[in-house]
């Protein structure tokens, strides 16, 4: 029966082990699933990021084909063969760039998105090349401002193509519910800022080339374009967040209004003017295009960065949700395994060596009781665990209760029930382990005086009773906290903690006239026997032999003003 009872709990303590380790599971999966799932989403959305500034490059460097065709364009003589090769050369960087993007694009799987591009923007820009060069090819008389607005508003409509590829490409993307997803308005913002700051120098270009007034509807996009630049930049100012505004953005930022803004705008607003008041202008579109070149350039280089900053942010986020999930999964490995290593622990060196003392117990138990004769061996197998214990705890209890037993006789005078010198040695030692020592200890030494001459004329039986009359009197006058020990055959020590000399002295007066004014009536034909004591009395010393030293010289000097006294 025992052998069933122990495979019992033994079952038992392991399914609460498996329950443990299963709920450790059950912990650590949600958190491995959610870890890696975050991780998911931010590689998506640096991936994402790649590609938008992948397209968003492709979309700037087509809004900036603008300006070498209406270089081109506007160019005559020598000057105009140049401009034309310097255009060729920029197409074949634009279309080099574009076959690159359609083939990473293809293989990041953002294939609708090639195909966007495919299908709608190149034919856009192969139709707005031709209308520039068609333009170009013209003779110059045939040229007029009309043919040259119309060949800018073509190349104006490719990167429109390009603008609606990016803004597909942002709306099908998956990571704009992660700590990035700003980022992905702003390179839609950027892009829109660019090509808004390019169209403010276009819109004029071909009045201002042939040295006509521009006409009002060139006029009105001029004017809407620049407010549209002005709302673009500040609005890139507030959805850039403030932890992200670093003193290269900053610089950037501030770069933007100080150039391009308060500088490059004005001279279109100055040729507006002109217009406007029929005056002849003061550059023609080549130096027009050149001006704003420069000026232009402070938009290019804050698009840049915030593109390089968008993909720094998008690698650290991710970088950031793999040390999680690789954290995650270690932590949880780690519970896992300590809660295996704990089970088989626990099991070998804590349940096996328990239920290895518990069947001890029983045996234990069994023979003690069959012993006393409490059980019958035919009833050992209905002993719990909690008899055996119990009976366990009365043995002890017994055994406590003898030690106490004996270390009170071996602590106790015999004959007044007070301390001995072995209970003085341990009070000694342990006022040496603290700190005060015997600083705050007053000691109060009685002698009783011609104790001698008690034993010999009446005899050890009264000398005894004696001694236990002042033992008795001096229980009455102290607390019981503190210590009367027997310290000779008619000596004490009372030690007192935490009193000063003068209510020591009070103590010690009452001692000596209380057992004074008892007496001890004997036989008829003995006088009344009156015992006195004399007390010497110290308070507070470095050591123990200091504080007695003390008390004893005390002593000697109440014996020598005669006894019956108390001296300090």
């Amino acid at each position: 029966m025992e052998t069933l009872r122990t495979e019992h709990i033994s079952k038992r303590l392991q399914l609460a082990m498996l329950v443990i380790v299963l709920s450790i599971v059950f912990i650590s999966v949600p958190l491995i699933v959610s870890s890696n799932q975050n991780y998911l989403k931010s590689a998506e959305a640096l991936k994402e990021i790649q590609m938008l500034k992948m397209v968003a490059d492709l979309t700037n460097q087509i809004s900036r084909e603008r300006a070498p065709a209406n270089s081109a364009m506007s160019s005559q003589g020598e000057q105009r063969e140049q401009k034309i090769i310097e255009l060729a050369e920029y197409r074949q960087g634009v279309d080099q760039q574009y076959q690159d993007t359609l083939k990473v694009l293809k293989e990041a799987g953002f294939a609708p998105i090639a195909q966007q591009l495919e299908s709608n923007l190149y034919p856009y820009l192969l139709q707005g090349r031709k209308t520039v060069d068609q333009y170009i090819a013209l003779p110059t008389q045939q040229r007029e401002a009309k043919k040259l607005d119309h060949a800018i508003l073509a190349m104006f409509q490719a990167w429109d193509q390009s603008y609606i590829a990016l803004q597909k490409l942002v709306n099908h993307s998956h990571g704009k519910d992660t700590r990035v997803s700003n980022y992905y308005t702003l390179i839609l913002l950027l892009a829109e800022l660019r090509d808004q700051a390019g169209r403010v120098a276009s819109n004029i270009m071909a009045a201002v080339s042939f040295q006509q007034e521009i006409p009002e509807q060139n006029l009105a996009r001029t004017l809407q374009t620049q407010r549209q630049t002005r709302y673009l930049w500040e609005l890139i100012n507030v959805v850039q967040s403030e932890h992200d505004k670093t003193p290269e953005f900053k610089q950037l930022h501030h770069a933007v209004r100080t150039e391009f803004l308060d500088k490059g705008l004005p001279i279109i607003d100055g040729l507006a003017q002109k217009s406007l008041q029929h005056q002849r202008y003061h550059m023609d579109g080549t130096q027009l295009t050149d001006a704003m070149v420069d000026k232009f350039v402070t938009v290019v280089e804050l698009q840049s960065y915030i593109l390089d900053y968008s993909l720094k942010v998008a690698a650290d986020e991710r970088r950031e949700a793999r040390n999680k999930l690789i954290f995650t999964l270690f932590l949880s490995l780690v519970s896992l395994l300590t809660a295996v290593l704990t089970m088989f622990y626990a099991k070998k060196w804590v349940f096996e060596p328990l239920i290895r003392a518990r069947n001890q117990l029983f045996k234990l138990a069994r023979h003690r009781q069959i012993d006393q004769g409490v059980i019958e061996p035919t009833k050992l197998g209905y002993l719990s665990l909690f008899d055996a214990i119990q009976h366990i705890e009365n043995m002890l209890e017994q055994r406590d209760a003898f030690e106490f037993q004996l270390k009170h006789i071996a602590n106790t005078d015999s004959l007044t029930n007070v301390a001995n010198r072995f209970a003085l040695d341990e009070y000694i030692k342990f006022r040496d382990s603290q700190n005060s020592g015997f600083l705050h200890t007053a000691l109060i030494v009685i002698d009783i005086d011609h104790f001698k001459q008690v034993n010999d004329r009446y005899g050890h039986i009264v000398g005894d009773l004696v001694i236990q009359h002042v033992a008795n009197q001096l229980r009455q006058h102290i607390r019981s906290s503190d210590l009367v020990v027997r310290y000779g055959g008619d000596e004490f020590l009372v030690l007192i903690e935490g009193i000063d000399m003068l209510k020591a002295q009070h103590i010690a007066e009452t001692i000596r006239h209380d057992i004074q004014h008892v007496n001890f009536n004997l036989a008829e034909d003995e006088a009344d026997l009156i015992v006195t004591v004399s007390i010497g009395v110290a308070v507070g010393a470095k050591s123990w032999i200091d504080l007695l030293e003390r008390a004893d010289q005390a002593l000697f000097k109440a014996k020598a003003a005669g006894r019956d006294r108390v001296s300090a």
